[in-house]
């Protein structure tokens, strides 16, 4: 038995800070999925996150070598980025390294190893039996107020929610009496539940983490909305505590099921002392070689563009000059990383044209409401507050495609 103690509130502070930060996805939303490694230096931030989650941070080395066959990486380059990382001395020794080398590329994630013994030991796909009923269960519930038919039990949280249904259901969700019994107890702990399923306490948070980052998509959305609950147009009240306890109490349901009345948590099928996800970690030979090809990589083409902008700096015919006010047309671009370069070559081509950039609001925060909607919705970013209300009222024609979206096509006869 290892000795390592579980403290349930540090582990689900660690889990909200490495799962995205995923809200609804009704706006445009910009992540950063290595959010969690912003304090850290870029390189290694990327090759820790790839070691504990399995991201692919680079492209494979054989990726670029055969952009250095092609051209696309120039050789002069390559041997600049090698001279300036490993020295003089060491130059020749490492361009071989880097363009001859053979590397093993395999690299197994820290996350999943532990909770992969269900299926490796017992034969057992716990997320295959457990995720389709619990990611219906969350869609229902999270529902944004479009659905046709509601949550049976919406304004109750997400856990007292499923305990009143399993209460007055005649079909249980569960296929065990345990698991239904555990659902109903007062005053039920995460602790309590990985006790049965995990056994030993060393291994508690890594299962979380196996667990949770095998939706993180879902996790991270539960995540958000506990600390956020007004990203979702029709509010209700969930947390990632509720999130796990009810995914333990599914898989106990299958393992019992299953496996039988007397299976055996997980650590008894472990043989290796429970890791920790986030030590450090060396830097090892072929992750030195992935960097000197980026960087390669990246200059190859910096020297290009730099070329490139140099040639259109040139003085070029354009058409002539007209008076301020006489323009052919004018285009309004919503400001993002890409409608500069848009507008530069508009403007470039055609200086009888006058572009702008602007907040996709256009600098007016409000809330829109749509004739005859349930909810408002917010119309500007998220740290601002809107002080106007726009509403749609006495609409007069149709939609051509309105009869998509007509609650006729929930129906039997009228669907068809």
């Amino acid at each position: 038995m290892n000795q390592k103690t579980f403290n349930e509130t540090h582990s689900l502070e660690k889990l909200k800070h490495y799962l995205p930060s995923q809200t609804p996805l009704k706006d445009f939303i910009h992540h950063n999925t290595l959010h969690a490694f912003q304090d850290m230096h870029f390189y290694d931030a990327i090759f820790k996150a790839s070691k504990i989650f399995g991201f692919k941070p680079t492209l494979p080395l054989a990726d670029f070598r055969k952009l250095f066959e092609n051209g696309r990486i120039k050789r002069p380059i390559l041997e600049r980025i090698i001279h300036e990382k490993k020295g003089e001395p060491n130059a020749a020794n490492w361009l071989e390294k880097t363009i001859h080398k053979n590397y093993d590329e395999k690299s197994e994630p820290r996350i999943g190893k532990l909770r992969a013994a269900w299926k490796n030991k017992c034969k057992l796909d716990l997320d295959n039996l457990v995720q389709p009923i619990l990611f219906r269960l969350l869609s229902n519930y999270l529902d944004r107020g479009i659905a046709i038919w509601e949550f049976p039990i919406g304004n109750m949280g997400f856990l007292e929610a499923i305990k009143k249904l399993e209460q007055n259901n005649f079909i249980s969700f569960f296929k065990t009496k345990r698991a239904s019994n555990l659902l109903l107890k007062d005053d039920l702990t995460i602790h309590e539940l990985l006790e049965i399923c995990v056994g030993d306490e060393a291994y508690f948070e890594q299962y979380l983490f196996d667990q949770q980052f095998s939706h993180r998509g879902w996790s991270g959305m539960v995540a958000t909305i506990e600390d956020k609950p007004n990203s979702l147009l029709n509010r209700k009240e969930i947390s990632l505590e509720d999130l796990i306890k009810f995914e333990l109490i599914l898989e106990i349901d299958h393992l019992e099921n299953e496996l039988g009345t007397q299976f055996k948590p997980i650590a008894h099928y472990i043989d290796q002392a429970a890791v920790d996800l986030f030590e450090h970690i060396e830097t090892s030979e072929i992750q030195e070689v992935l960097m000197i090809w980026q960087d390669a990589f990246e200059w190859s083409y910096y020297d290009e563009i730099l070329t490139g902008i140099q040639q259109l700096s040139k003085k070029n015919e354009r058409s002539p000059s007209v008076e301020d006010g006489e323009k052919k047309f004018q285009a309004l671009f919503c400001i993002d990383e890409r409608e500069c370069s848009l507008r530069t070559y508009i403007e470039y081509f055609d200086n009888l044209a006058e572009t702008f950039g602007c907040p996709g609001f256009f600098g007016f925060e409000f809330y829109f409401k749509a004739e005859n909607a349930q909810f408002d919705d917010k119309l500007c970013p998220a740290p601002i507050t809107p002080r106007h209300l726009i509403k749609e009222t006495d609409l007069k024609s149709e939609r051509a495609h309105d009869s998509f979206y007509t609650d006729k096509t929930h129906q039997i006869f009228t669907g068809f």
